[in-house]
Protein backbone atom coordinates (compact mmCIF):
# COMPACT_ATOMS: atom_id res chain seq x y z
CA UNK A 1 0.00 0.00 0.00
CA UNK A 2 1.27 3.56 -0.96
CA UNK A 3 2.10 5.75 1.60
CA UNK A 4 0.10 9.32 1.67
CA UNK A 5 1.27 12.18 3.46
CA UNK A 6 -1.62 14.77 5.12
CA UNK A 7 -2.39 17.73 2.36
CA UNK A 8 -4.04 20.75 3.95
CA UNK A 9 -5.58 23.92 1.68
CA UNK A 10 -6.90 25.77 4.15
CA UNK A 11 -5.84 26.45 8.44
CA UNK A 12 -2.64 24.46 7.52
CA UNK A 13 -0.43 25.43 10.48
CA UNK A 14 -3.95 24.76 12.59
CA UNK A 15 -4.50 20.84 10.87
CA UNK A 16 -0.42 20.54 11.54
CA UNK A 17 -0.62 21.37 15.23
CA UNK A 18 -3.34 18.40 15.67
CA UNK A 19 -2.02 15.77 13.72
CA UNK A 20 1.98 16.24 14.97
CA UNK A 21 0.57 16.22 18.47
CA UNK A 22 0.07 12.66 20.19
CA UNK A 23 -1.75 14.14 23.30
CA UNK A 24 -5.05 14.42 21.18
CA UNK A 25 -4.57 10.82 19.96
CA UNK A 26 -4.29 9.70 23.59
CA UNK A 27 -7.01 9.55 26.54
CA UNK A 28 -6.43 12.31 27.93
CA UNK A 29 -8.93 15.30 28.56
CA UNK A 30 -10.94 16.10 26.88
CA UNK A 31 -12.89 12.56 27.55
CA UNK A 32 -15.22 11.30 25.00
CA UNK A 33 -16.63 9.00 26.79
CA UNK A 34 -15.89 4.69 27.10
CA UNK A 35 -17.15 3.95 23.65
CA UNK A 36 -14.23 6.39 21.94
CA UNK A 37 -10.99 4.99 24.05
CA UNK A 38 -7.99 5.12 21.74
CA UNK A 39 -8.09 1.28 21.84
CA UNK A 40 -11.39 1.18 20.73
CA UNK A 41 -10.58 4.01 17.64
CA UNK A 42 -8.28 1.67 16.81
CA UNK A 43 -9.93 -1.43 16.72
CA UNK A 44 -12.45 0.61 14.69
CA UNK A 45 -9.96 1.63 11.83
CA UNK A 46 -9.01 -1.69 11.25
CA UNK A 47 -12.62 -2.46 10.46
CA UNK A 48 -13.48 0.51 8.49
CA UNK A 49 -10.43 -0.46 6.65
CA UNK A 50 -11.82 -3.89 5.91
CA UNK A 51 -14.85 -2.08 5.24
CA UNK A 52 -13.91 0.42 2.53
CA UNK A 53 -11.62 -2.69 0.54
CA UNK A 54 -14.68 -4.80 0.57
CA UNK A 55 -16.39 -1.53 -1.36
CA UNK A 56 -13.49 -1.33 -3.50
CA UNK A 57 -14.13 -5.10 -4.59
CA UNK A 58 -17.90 -4.53 -5.36
CA UNK A 59 -16.87 -1.73 -7.61
CA UNK A 60 -14.39 -3.52 -9.44
CA UNK A 61 -16.89 -6.51 -10.20
CA UNK A 62 -19.20 -3.83 -11.38
CA UNK A 63 -16.25 -2.96 -13.87
CA UNK A 64 -16.48 0.43 -11.75
CA UNK A 65 -12.35 1.63 -12.41
CA UNK A 66 -12.25 4.98 -11.03
CA UNK A 67 -14.48 4.41 -7.86
CA UNK A 68 -12.72 1.01 -7.00
CA UNK A 69 -9.43 3.29 -7.23
CA UNK A 70 -10.96 6.15 -4.69
CA UNK A 71 -11.73 2.96 -2.42
CA UNK A 72 -7.89 1.14 -2.32
CA UNK A 73 -6.71 5.15 -2.15
CA UNK A 74 -8.64 5.91 0.90
CA UNK A 75 -7.86 2.66 2.25
CA UNK A 76 -4.06 2.93 1.70
CA UNK A 77 -3.93 6.36 3.23
CA UNK A 78 -5.38 4.95 6.74
CA UNK A 79 -3.89 1.82 6.48
CA UNK A 80 -0.53 3.85 6.61
CA UNK A 81 -1.87 6.26 9.44
CA UNK A 82 0.46 5.95 12.57
CA UNK A 83 2.22 7.87 15.11
CA UNK A 84 4.33 9.21 13.51
CA UNK A 85 2.91 9.62 10.41
CA UNK A 86 -0.24 10.81 10.43
CA UNK A 87 -3.16 10.77 7.69
CA UNK A 88 -5.12 14.29 8.90
CA UNK A 89 -8.00 12.07 7.30
CA UNK A 90 -11.97 13.22 8.50
CA UNK A 91 -12.43 9.25 7.23
CA UNK A 92 -9.74 8.08 9.37
CA UNK A 93 -11.40 7.13 12.83
CA UNK A 94 -8.48 7.74 14.86
CA UNK A 95 -7.74 11.22 13.14
CA UNK A 96 -10.97 11.95 13.12
CA UNK A 97 -11.32 11.71 17.34
CA UNK A 98 -7.99 13.57 17.54
CA UNK A 99 -9.85 16.97 15.71
CA UNK A 100 -12.94 16.05 17.75
CA UNK A 101 -10.73 16.47 21.17
CA UNK A 102 -8.86 19.46 19.85
CA UNK A 103 -11.50 21.21 19.01
CA UNK A 104 -13.37 20.42 22.13
CA UNK A 105 -10.65 21.70 23.82
CA UNK A 106 -10.57 25.18 21.94
CA UNK A 107 -14.17 25.66 22.64
CA UNK A 108 -13.91 25.07 26.09
CA UNK A 109 -11.32 27.42 26.90
CA UNK A 110 -13.54 29.94 24.66
CA UNK A 111 -16.53 29.68 26.19
CA UNK A 112 -15.53 29.77 29.90
CA UNK A 113 -13.35 32.90 29.28
CA UNK A 114 -16.86 34.26 27.74
CA UNK A 115 -19.18 32.95 30.93
CA UNK A 116 -16.43 34.30 33.17
CA UNK A 117 -17.07 38.14 31.22
CA UNK A 118 -20.48 37.59 30.98
CA UNK A 119 -21.02 36.14 34.33
CA UNK A 120 -24.85 36.89 34.15
CA UNK A 121 -25.37 35.47 30.88
CA UNK A 122 -26.47 31.74 30.25
CA UNK A 123 -24.73 28.93 28.20
CA UNK A 124 -27.16 27.28 25.29
CA UNK A 125 -26.82 24.61 23.53
CA UNK A 126 -28.44 25.25 20.11
CA UNK A 127 -29.75 22.57 17.16
CA UNK A 128 -30.86 23.70 13.76
CA UNK A 129 -31.84 21.22 11.45
CA UNK A 130 -32.61 23.47 7.93
CA UNK A 131 -34.83 22.33 5.20
CA UNK A 132 -33.10 20.77 2.03
CA UNK A 133 -29.63 20.39 3.08
CA UNK A 134 -30.43 15.74 2.64
CA UNK A 135 -28.25 13.63 0.42
CA UNK A 136 -29.47 10.82 -0.63
CA UNK A 137 -26.98 7.69 -1.31
CA UNK A 138 -25.13 7.75 -4.24
CA UNK A 139 -25.09 11.73 -4.29
CA UNK A 140 -22.83 12.54 -0.89
CA UNK A 141 -20.05 13.61 -2.81
CA UNK A 142 -22.48 16.40 -3.16
CA UNK A 143 -22.02 17.61 0.80
CA UNK A 144 -19.90 20.48 0.56
CA UNK A 145 -19.62 21.92 4.16
CA UNK A 146 -17.53 25.31 3.30
CA UNK A 147 -20.78 26.38 1.34
CA UNK A 148 -22.96 24.89 3.75
CA UNK A 149 -21.39 27.28 6.79
CA UNK A 150 -21.07 30.08 4.79
CA UNK A 151 -25.17 30.10 4.38
CA UNK A 152 -25.32 29.60 7.72
CA UNK A 153 -23.38 32.19 9.61
CA UNK A 154 -25.29 34.51 6.66
CA UNK A 155 -28.69 33.07 8.24
CA UNK A 156 -27.53 33.77 12.20
CA UNK A 157 -27.13 37.22 11.22
CA UNK A 158 -30.64 38.16 12.86
CA UNK A 159 -28.96 36.75 16.21
CA UNK A 160 -26.75 39.93 16.09
CA UNK A 161 -23.01 40.21 16.52
CA UNK A 162 -22.13 38.11 19.24
CA UNK A 163 -19.70 34.73 19.71
CA UNK A 164 -20.63 31.46 18.31
CA UNK A 165 -18.64 28.43 18.23
CA UNK A 166 -20.22 24.71 17.00
CA UNK A 167 -19.48 22.35 14.09
CA UNK A 168 -21.00 20.90 11.14
CA UNK A 169 -22.92 17.58 11.46
CA UNK A 170 -24.07 14.58 9.20
CA UNK A 171 -26.95 12.64 10.64
CA UNK A 172 -28.33 9.27 9.27
CA UNK A 173 -32.14 9.50 8.42
CA UNK A 174 -34.44 7.63 7.76
CA UNK A 175 -37.77 9.43 7.15
CA UNK A 176 -39.68 10.99 4.69
CA UNK A 177 -40.18 7.69 2.74
CA UNK A 178 -35.94 6.82 2.22
CA UNK A 179 -33.09 7.25 3.43
CA UNK A 180 -30.83 10.03 3.56
CA UNK A 181 -27.52 12.45 4.99
CA UNK A 182 -29.02 15.28 6.88
CA UNK A 183 -26.22 18.02 6.92
CA UNK A 184 -26.86 19.59 10.68
CA UNK A 185 -25.71 22.07 13.27
CA UNK A 186 -24.65 22.11 16.74
CA UNK A 187 -23.60 25.46 18.20
CA UNK A 188 -23.11 27.13 21.65
CA UNK A 189 -23.60 30.73 22.37
CA UNK A 190 -23.98 32.91 25.76
CA UNK A 191 -27.60 34.73 25.90
CA UNK A 192 -29.70 36.32 28.97
CA UNK A 193 -32.73 35.37 27.04
CA UNK A 194 -32.63 31.46 25.28
CA UNK A 195 -36.71 32.00 24.24
CA UNK A 196 -35.72 35.27 22.41
CA UNK A 197 -32.95 33.25 20.58
CA UNK A 198 -34.95 30.25 19.73
CA UNK A 199 -38.01 32.69 18.21
CA UNK A 200 -35.51 34.47 16.11
CA UNK A 201 -33.85 31.15 14.74
CA UNK A 202 -37.38 29.18 14.15
CA UNK A 203 -38.18 32.70 12.38
CA UNK A 204 -34.85 32.53 9.87
CA UNK A 205 -34.59 28.51 9.51
CA UNK A 206 -37.66 26.92 7.36
CA UNK A 207 -38.88 23.62 8.78
CA UNK A 208 -38.67 20.68 6.53
CA UNK A 209 -42.10 18.53 7.84
CA UNK A 210 -45.24 20.08 9.86
CA UNK A 211 -44.42 18.53 12.91
CA UNK A 212 -40.38 18.20 12.72
CA UNK A 213 -38.26 20.36 15.81
CA UNK A 214 -35.89 22.12 13.46
CA UNK A 215 -35.00 24.24 16.00
CA UNK A 216 -33.95 23.52 19.51
CA UNK A 217 -32.43 25.59 21.93
CA UNK A 218 -31.41 24.33 25.60
CA UNK A 219 -29.17 25.69 28.23
CA UNK A 220 -26.09 23.92 29.52
CA UNK A 221 -25.27 23.27 32.60
CA UNK A 222 -21.44 22.20 31.72
CA UNK A 223 -19.66 21.78 28.95
CA UNK A 224 -20.44 17.96 28.37
CA UNK A 225 -22.42 18.79 24.94
CA UNK A 226 -19.23 19.77 23.06
CA UNK A 227 -17.84 16.71 22.51
CA UNK A 228 -21.32 15.94 20.92
CA UNK A 229 -20.89 18.89 19.37
CA UNK A 230 -17.32 18.00 17.25
CA UNK A 231 -18.18 14.35 16.40
CA UNK A 232 -19.30 14.59 12.87
CA UNK A 233 -20.85 11.77 12.66
CA UNK A 234 -22.14 8.56 14.50
CA UNK A 235 -19.71 5.86 13.78
CA UNK A 236 -20.25 3.12 16.00
CA UNK A 237 -23.90 3.42 14.99
CA UNK A 238 -23.36 3.85 11.56
CA UNK A 239 -20.95 0.23 11.55
CA UNK A 240 -23.53 -1.43 13.06
CA UNK A 241 -26.86 -0.51 11.23
CA UNK A 242 -25.81 1.26 8.00
CA UNK A 243 -22.72 -0.35 6.19
CA UNK A 244 -23.78 -0.61 3.20
CA UNK A 245 -23.54 3.31 2.30
CA UNK A 246 -21.00 4.07 5.04
CA UNK A 247 -17.56 3.63 2.47
CA UNK A 248 -19.10 6.24 0.06
CA UNK A 249 -19.79 8.58 2.99
CA UNK A 250 -16.12 8.11 4.25
CA UNK A 251 -14.84 8.82 0.47
CA UNK A 252 -16.78 12.08 0.83
CA UNK A 253 -15.80 12.75 4.45
CA UNK A 254 -12.29 12.14 3.18
CA UNK A 255 -12.57 15.53 0.59
CA UNK A 256 -13.55 17.40 3.14
CA UNK A 257 -10.72 19.19 6.05
CA UNK A 258 -11.47 18.51 9.13
CA UNK A 259 -11.27 22.25 10.96
CA UNK A 260 -13.49 23.32 8.03
CA UNK A 261 -16.38 21.84 9.85
CA UNK A 262 -16.02 24.66 12.78
CA UNK A 263 -18.54 27.33 13.34
CA UNK A 264 -16.83 29.97 14.57
CA UNK A 265 -18.17 34.19 14.77
CA UNK A 266 -16.81 36.86 16.16
CA UNK A 267 -13.61 35.00 16.65
CA UNK A 268 -10.42 33.53 14.33
CA UNK A 269 -8.56 30.44 14.34
CA UNK A 270 -4.84 29.78 15.35
CA UNK A 271 -2.75 27.21 16.97
CA UNK A 272 0.33 27.53 19.61
CA UNK A 273 1.90 24.44 21.16
CA UNK A 274 0.18 21.50 19.54
CA UNK A 275 -3.04 23.10 20.52
CA UNK A 276 -6.32 25.37 18.38
CA UNK A 277 -7.17 29.06 19.88
CA UNK A 278 -9.94 30.63 19.23
CA UNK A 279 -9.68 34.06 20.04
CA UNK A 280 -11.74 37.33 19.76
CA UNK A 281 -11.40 39.55 16.88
Amino acid sequence: MKDRAPSFTRHVLAHGAVVANKFWYGDGSPFLGPSFTAKKTADRQDEIIALILKAAKKAEKTEDKQLANAFHDLADKLYNCHPHHRCGSLACPECARAFQKAKTAAQETVISKLQKSRPKKQLVFVTIVPKGKTFSPGKFSRIDIIKANRWLKDTLKPLGKRIIVGSADLGWESRRGGSYIQLHWHLALCTNNPDRIEKKLKASFKRGMKYERHIDVKVARDYGFLPYVNKVIKLPDLLRRNRTYLPELLLALDQTEPLDLLVFTQLRLSAQEGRLLLRPI
